[in-house]
């Protein structure tokens, strides 16, 4: 399914409601990872209802155990249309017998993508249709596509956060986050990436000032702006080998090798009433 405007082309599909494609066309070039299942075979999975991975893949939630798998069900689902326009898809996943299985909460999740000019903005929306307090994590996990060609390389590749100076990265040691934090002074709000920073897996960040953070090489007047207000945690990951790199705004995060596999007592889980609604929007615009 395809959203369009005079500057970009962008393709999005039910299965996970998944960004496939921003494709900018004035200058023919592809700003999202296309899939390459040596590397990755996701471009952009939504993380729902938690995200990251669960100590030993079970929580409990009022006296039962659950399994889920990492980030949850909402990447491998297909979700249903409800509007489409030239610039504005959306879709929902419904709570089923299948996902109660895994997840006892009757739910709605809506994605909403649109398209304004040079940005596109995706919106989660969570529907609590439970008789009861429901509690969730979301994120996203768009991976932006890097060009190597004409000698450029991890090292041309940079991270720009304005409003920070270090940041704080939590690591991951086998699946599970770790309780003490590295700091990395940044060079002119300036994070050097490189191929090898995500051998160890994802970087999880706290506490930042900035709420964009803009992705940018020194090559080339080259530049993909990425605002994620509203969500504490960003993620960061590339997988060994590949070519992109993913800018991940969560709401929620793996569990520690301490949690106790309380749902309710997960670190960044966010709470909805009987009835209440939630939503929080990422987007990203292309610079050239």
């Amino acid at each position: 399914m395809i959203l369009e405007n005079e500057l970009l082309k962008v393709e999005i599909v039910p299965e996970g409601a998944e960004l496939r494609s921003v494709f900018a066309k004035n200058s023919a070039r592809e700003y999202i990872w296309q899939r390459d299942p040596r590397f990755w075979a996701k471009s952009s999975p939504i993380l729902f209802p938690i995200v990251g991975g669960l100590k030993n893949g079970r929580y409990q939630h009022n006296g039962q155990e659950y399994q889920l798998p990492k980030h949850g069900f909402a990447r491998d689902s297909t979700f249903g249309l409800v509007v489409q326009t030239e610039t504005e898809l959306s879709f929902v996943l419904r709570a089923d017998e299948k996902t109660k299985d895994m997840y006892p909460f009757e739910f709605d999740l809506f994605v909403h993508y649109i398209l304004e000019e040079d940005r596109l903005y995706c919106t989660y929306e969570v529907w609590n249709n439970s008789e009861e307090e429901m509690v969730f994590s979301i994120g996203g996990h768009p991976a932006l596509q890097l060009d190597f060609s004409n000698r450029k390389s991890w090292a041309d590749y940079y991270l720009e956060f304005p409003d920070d100076n270090a940041v704080t990265r939590y690591y991951l040691k086998q699946g599970l986050l770790h309780t003490q934090p590295e700091f990395y002074p940044l060079q002119n709000q300036q994070l050097q990436l490189s191929g090898s920073m995500f051998q160890d897996d994802a970087w999880v960040l706290k506490n930042l000032a900035s709420k964009k953070v803009r992705l940018g090489n020194r090559q080339e007047d080259y530049g993909v702006e990425f605002i994620f207000e509203g969500f504490p945690y960003l993620g960061l990951w590339s997988a060994p080998g590949s070519s992109f790199i993913c800018l991940e705004p969560w709401c929620g995060v793996n569990d520690t090798a301490q949690h106790r596999g309380g749902l309710l007592e997960k670190e960044g889980i966010v709470s909805l009433s009987l009835a209440e609604r939630w939503q929080r929007t990422w987007s990203l615009s292309v610079m050239k």
